[in-house]
């Protein structure tokens, strides 16, 4: 994970880049969480960008959202 004094950014590399648009609307509206962006549509890799303090609601939600979409933390 990334951060600066502003915000805190997740970077995830979908297994199956055809489930970004589903992974990104769940990130993004699930109770304005964090705004996502799609950094490689065609590699599946998407910035994940929240705040400190609500990062442990979204890493909260990235763990229930593993059981649905296969997806892995990277570093870029």
């Amino acid at each position: 994970m990334f951060y600066n004094e502003y915000a805190m950014i997740i970077y995830v590399k979908l297994k199956d880049p055809s489930n970004t648009v589903y992974f990104q609307s769940i990130i993004g509206t699930y109770s304005h969480l964090a705004w996502t962006r799609t950094e490689n549509a065609k590699e599946g890799i998407i910035t994940i960008i929240s705040t400190d303090d609500l990062i442990n609601e979204v890493r909260e939600v990235l763990r229930n959202l593993k059981d649905e979409i296969e997806f892995e933390e990277i570093k870029i």
